[in-house]
């Protein structure tokens, strides 16, 4: 009966995500006009993933299906054989951060033989995935008919689309995003990126994200094993937030979008990170004890760079020019900071308004300039218990809803 539930559940979440997704997608705009040839199919994609998933599940209760050890041990090798494909992704980053395009094809046809086998595991290492969140999701009391969760835990480990977001040029805010496909060329993206600043005076940026909340949801295989829980956890938070009303009103304006993906970042790390020491990762020390931080503090050796401590002020002096009406400084400025970051190990491409209004989304990154990233994690630390946490603020409608509970539990009249 529960398998049946299951089933039923899975499809009418499916055709839900795929009209919510497709109506967003009908808008005819200049992002849109110019990204034409490279558009992201996403009902195609779930036909393809959905079917061939469930197939795989099938496959797990006939004979000869991997044991759950069996897939303990997949995991581990799964992400061990990432090494050779993180260094040729970091190379080709920083290739293309330093405006060196001569070897960048050479590189992806090695990421390419890299990835190979891989893939030959990837079904099974979705399983293990997918089981361990979902009992950590247990664990929090966020199942219903016994260990059932809803929506069911699914992923795909594959490469998620690119994402062609824009942002007006005298101002940082998100104004058009677009879903390409996933082979656009670094040449492409940026002959997409001048077109749009060109023809229609808009800052853009085509870049990678972590994950989309398609079902399965798609996780990018390009990051190690603990991001990689944390990308899923937060992917499977926004099928939650779907049914209720955080996630009905995520698109009403700016500031539900970045509450919806700061909270989805701040329970997904806690989830993704129960999950991983389920599957035996090791998490390390947030901070290093008093003593050994006054002994580095004292060493003489050169203080690391400070990425977060640098991006946030970046941000302040960028949203400074802008008001000020100063856009070209503000430009010049940016490209200035750029150039320091791939300097210190940092391959970011491309650093603009666009660049700023992606990742200002999320309000607990240092590219953001809102209060919502602080506001959520007092939250978070107000409502102790993981699962009562996410099931109160799934229940939020607007920002103001949002703030009225986070002072009611600042007083102490909700308990």
């Amino acid at each position: 009966m529960v398998r049946r539930v299951r089933r039923v559940a899975i499809v009418g979440l499916v055709a839900l995500l795929i009209l919510s997704l497709q109506s967003g997608a009908r808008q005819f705009n200049p992002a849109e006009r110019a990204a034409q040839a490279y558009l992201y199919d996403i009902a195609q994609w779930e036909f393809n993933n959905f079917l061939s998933k469930w197939v795989n599940r099938v496959g797990e209760v006939l004979p000869g299906g991997a044991a759950p050890a069996r897939k303990g041990e997949l995991v581990r090798r799964y992400f061990e054989m990432g090494g050779e494909s993180a260094r040729l992704r970091y190379r080709l980053r920083l290739m293309a951060a330093e405006g060196n395009l001569a070897r960048t094809a050479e590189l992806q046809a090695r990421l390419e033989a890299a990835e190979a086998p891989r893939r030959a595991l990837a079904d099974d290492v979705e399983e293990a995935i997918e089981a361990a969140i979902s009992a950590a999701l247990a664990e929090e009391g966020l199942a219903t008919l016994g260990e059932f969760i809803f929506p069911p835990v699914d992923i795909r480990l594959n490469e998620p689309p690119k994402l062609l977001v824009t942002s007006p040029r005298n101002a940082i805010r998100r104004t058009h995003d677009v879903l390409l496909r996933s082979d656009v060329t670094l040449g492409q993206r940026e002959a997409l990126e001048a077109s749009l600043l060109r023809d229609a005076n808009l800052s853009a940026l085509v870049e990678d994200i972590g994950g989309l909340a398609t079902y399965p949801a798609s996780i990018p295989t390009t990051q190690p094993m603990r991001w990689t829980m944390e990308a899923a956890a937060h992917e499977w938070l926004h099928h939650y937030f779907f049914f209720r009303p955080l996630g009905q009103n995520m698109f009403n304006n700016g500031d539900m979008v970045t509450l919806n993906e700061t909270i989805a970042n701040v329970a997904g790390r806690e989830l993704g990170d129960r999950a991983f020491m389920t599957l035996g990762g090791e998490i390390p020390p947030v901070v290093a004890d008093a003593a050994q931080a006054n002994r580095a503090a004292n060493s003489g050796a050169p203080k690391p760079f400070d990425f977060q401590g640098e991006m946030q002020s970046t941000r302040q002096r960028v949203d400074a020019l802008l008001a000020e009406g100063d856009v070209e400084g503000a430009e010049a400025y940016m490209e200035e900071r750029r150039l320091l970051f791939v300097e210190n190990g940092y391959p970011i491409r491309k650093l603009n308004q666009a660049y700023f209004a992606f990742y200002g989304t999320y309000a607990d990154l240092p590219a953001s300039s809102s209060p919502i990233g602080g506001q959520a994690r007092r939250m978070r630390e107000l409502v102790p218990d993981l699962g009562d946490f996410i099931e109160r603020v799934a229940q939020i409608s607007d920002y103001e809803q949002f703030l009225a509970m986070l002072t009611e539990l600042e007083s102490g009249a909700l308990e």
